[in-house]
């Protein structure tokens, strides 16, 4: 009787010990919320590693008490526009990695149905690569991601290993390279020496020219893809531009015989939405690396000029920064292209 009753308080001691922890990792992970499960932002969960952009962010706005008065939706490019840039206007910035047009729809959907005042604006930024037919980097399927984010905080949210981890750096004060923060929804890019800026703007260099304008084939479907995002959301005022990118890896679309399908894309863009900024060609802005984090995405605070350009505002210091393209201004415009090719 008295081995049974020791082992007996050793296993109410050791079933205590993994409540105990059980509910200590649920508290934490509540508290420091890094999936943003909840639409509680305390003065410790402001500022949150990125994880998913897709999940955190759909987790944002289903868990936002915020009106936006405008959406921008794109790739990890307009990601990195900052919200104080858009003002007066509040935006939503549902930007994500590798963010394709046959994505945009159901994010959209998503993003106007629970928005809680009407919508005007769509801003909408367009990625070269995207046209490419041999997709290289797919994230799961907008519905994936809805779904998931649809239901109500679950024990398995908090039991998620992953988010215990990334809780833990939050509670010790860790600053990831890359962050959000939940009020503005900006992206907080944390600066690189240049040593490591180029090691990944070489990467990119070398990645473009292999996979997105090296083994590229221009989607026949891209044009339709578009108008069924526009007829969709007629109601909706779209603008619509193209994502900057450095001279160099311009450079790199020039050298692999893409110039025949960027022309294509300005021009399928046009006929669909009537215009468009183009900020994807060599500029001043363009051929400085320091506006870069890498070969083609900008600091946060190094975009204000091309969202002060799609705000409608003028170019600050007369810096040609992106040119606003029609069906009757394209011709010439890609005729100026060409010779600041020929000049590089």
């Amino acid at each position: 009787m008295f081995k049974d009753s020791h082992y007996k308080k050793w296993l109410i001691l050791f079933l205590a010990l993994l409540a105990w922890l059980i509910g200590g990792s649920m508290a934490i992970v509540y508290y420091f919320d890094p999936l943003c499960c909840t639409g509680t932002i305390r003065k410790h969960n402001r500022i949150i590693p990125v994880i998913d952009a897709r999940l955190q962010k759909t987790n944002m706005l289903l868990r936002s008490y915020n009106n936006y008065d405008a959406l921008l939706i794109g790739s990890s490019r307009p990601e990195q526009f900052r919200q104080e840039d858009f003002l007066p206007l509040h935006v939503f910035n549902y930007s994500a990695p590798s963010m394709y047009p046959d994505e945009f729809e159901e994010y959209i959907d998503l993003f106007l149905q629970n928005n809680k005042k009407k919508t005007e604006i769509i801003f909408l930024g367009l990625d070269f690569y995207g046209t490419n037919l041999k997709l290289h980097k797919h994230a799961r399927p907008p519905s994936y991601y809805i779904k998931s984010c649809s239901s109500p905080l679950t024990w398995r949210n908090l039991l998620n290993i992953d988010s215990l981890k990334y809780a833990l750096r939050m509670a010790r004060g860790k600053n990831d390279r890359f962050n959000y923060d939940r009020i503005t929804i900006d992206k907080l890019t944390r600066k690189i020496s240049r040593r490591e800026s180029e090691r990944v703007f070489r990467a990119d260099l070398t990645g473009f020219a292999e996979t997105f304008y090296g083994d590229y084939v221009y989607n026949p479907d891209y044009r339709r893809l578009l108008r069924e995002v526009k007829e969709r959301h007629s109601q909706v005022s779209f603008v619509v531009f193209t994502t900057p990118e450095t001279t160099q890896l311009f450079k790199v679309l020039v050298s692999k015989g893409r110039m025949g399908d960027y022309e294509r894309w300005l021009q399928d863009i046009i006929d669909v939405f009537g215009g468009v900024y183009n900020f994807m060609l060599p500029t001043s802005f363009t051929m400085n690396r320091d506006n870069f984090f890498d070969a083609q995405h900008l600091y946060p605070e190094k975009t204000t000029p091309v969202v002060r350009r799609i705000m409608g505002e003028s170019e600050q210091g007369g810096a040609e920064i992106g040119y606003l393209l029609t069906q009757k201004t394209i011709k010439v415009h890609l005729d100026k292209v060409h010779k600041l090719i020929e000049d590089l």
